[in-house]
């Protein structure tokens, strides 16, 4: 059989490979819009129910960051430090955990160890977020925090900051017994805080009062007095002078106290049979061999009740 003929009103030079060609192209374009458009739809539905629930700490070691900047320290200091604070700010505003602060920290510290806002803000950006930090967390903070005291001796602020997180923003996450004893030392870096002008009365007075429950009363009063001479006004010291007068009268009774105790045990260790008045009227006991022979003295030989030359 032969070749079929073309029909008659199927003309050739209609028939041209590159349109037709064109319009499956264009065919399998539109195809694949509306494939796209369909799986589009379905990954976005997906997309907003993943959440990210982990971070990735993309920086290498801070010595080979250190190298890395090719001697421009301070400026990728700055450009970390401004990653860090939007890293963080995200986090907060997603309700998710910031887990890297102290090493970002530790990164702009090694590139320029004297940037201060990294340590005046370094507590912030660990303790205030939406879960806890871990104990290795608090130790990294106060192990920085302490470096910046070193590198910045004369720095008002950086004190500031370290007695504020020893006192108040890291002790609140520790045991009772640790708990003292880290505000016991946040409160004698308060006080270099507020010799080198950094003021803020409540730091001060807090700072004593955590000395007084340690059994440090000298050093709470010291510096309170220190702290009111450096009070930026009126009101502040009013306030200082008030916690120094009940500090002071403390003191006074304490020292009574103990005074009365004093006699209380002399009297039970040495006359049990005399009645309190009695004693009274007998006086306080001699130093008979200090009063014997020529060998006596006025000092030793003059009575009195022990302790009572120190009474207020």
């Amino acid at each position: 059989m032969g070749a079929r003929a073309r029909p008659d009103f199927v003309r050739a030079d209609l028939v041209r490979p590159d349109l037709v060609r064109t319009l499956l192209l264009l065919l399998a374009t539109l195809s694949a819009i509306v494939g796209l458009d369909h799986l589009r739809a379905a990954l976005a539905a997906r997309v907003h129910k993943v959440r990210e629930t982990a971070d990735v700490y993309a920086l290498p070691p801070p010595e080979y960051v250190k190298v890395a900047s090719l001697g421009y320290r301070d400026a990728v200091a700055s450009v970390l430090w401004a990653s860090t604070l939007y890293q963080y700010g995200d986090h907060v505003s997603h309700n998710q955990r910031f887990e890297y602060p102290t090493q970002y920290i530790e990164t702009i510290l090694t590139l320029d160890p004297a940037f201060r806002p990294a340590y005046k803000f370094l507590s912030t950006l660990t303790t205030m977020q939406v879960v806890a930090p871990s104990r290795a967390q608090l130790e990294e903070v106060r192990r920085l925090l302490q470096t910046g005291v070193r590198e910045l001796p004369s720095d008002a602020d950086v004190w500031g900051a370290y007695a504020s997180f020893m006192m108040f923003e890291g002790a609140q996450f520790l045991e009772e017994h640790e708990k003292q004893r880290w505000r016991v030392a946040g409160a004698k870096a308060a006080q270099r805080a507020v010799e080198l002008g950094y003021f803020m009365d409540t730091l001060s007075l807090t700072g004593a009062i955590f000395l007084e429950r340690a059994g440090e009363r000298d050093l709470a009063i010291a510096q309170l007095e220190r702290a009111y001479a450096l009070a930026p006004n009126d009101e502040t010291r009013e306030r200082i002078a008030s916690k120094l007068r009940k500090l002071r009268a403390q003191d006074v009774v304490a020292r009574v106290e103990g005074l009365q105790r004093a006699m209380i045990n002399l009297w039970l260790g040495r006359f049990p049979w005399l009645s309190e008045s009695m004693l009274v009227v007998v006086g306080p006991p001699r130093d008979v061999a200090g009063c014997a022979g020529l060998v006596g003295t006025l000092e030793r030989c003059t009575p009195g009740w022990p302790g009572f030359t120190a009474a207020p």
